[in-house]
């Protein structure tokens, strides 16, 4: 079984590594598949950065955005799908990738993310099928080991 990927370019404002519009990009492919009546989804959302990973849990509970018949408790179920590091050793159907790290001057960032091989792997290896990278690929795509990820994408 091949593994998929998609993308979706999203070139935004940065606030410290965080994306307002990489986060409603994210809602809103949650919101396609609440639409197309997927139950509660077996995904991970998993980013480089603590700060990203904290206002995605944060736009899921904080703006009533969680599909209600996947359940009571979005706040646990975004605690558990995290950054990279909370999701080692665990698999899932679909990985939504968050890059961050949006802006022109935030290259040293994404220099320290494409220079840990083992983040990008951890990020891509949780998915069992599908693999959604939201960010500015046009920044990211030089960043190290980025450059491979950005070859593999549509």
């Amino acid at each position: 079984m091949a593994l998929t990927s998609s993308r979706a370019e999203v070139s935004g404002a940065a606030e410290d590594k965080w994306c307002p519009q990489e986060g409603a990009t994210v809602l809103s492919l949650l919101h396609r598949l609440d639409a197309a009546g997927m139950e509660t989804p077996d995904l991970y959302i998993v980013t480089p950065f603590v700060i990203v990973a904290d206002n995605l849990r944060r736009m899921l509970t904080d703006r009533g955005a969680w599909p209600r018949r996947w359940g009571d408790d979005p706040a646990a179920w975004a605690r558990e799908r995290g950054d990279v590091h909370t999701v080692q050793g665990r698999e899932a159907e679909a990985v939504i990738f968050v890059l961050g790290a949006p802006g022109p001057q935030q290259d040293g960032a994404r220099r320290w993310a494409g220079g840990r091989p083992n983040l990008l792997n951890v990020a891509v290896t949780r998915a069992k099928e599908v693999v959604y990278v939201v960010g500015n690929r046009r920044l990211w795509k030089v960043a190290g080991v980025f450059q491979e990820l950005d070859a593999r994408l549509p």
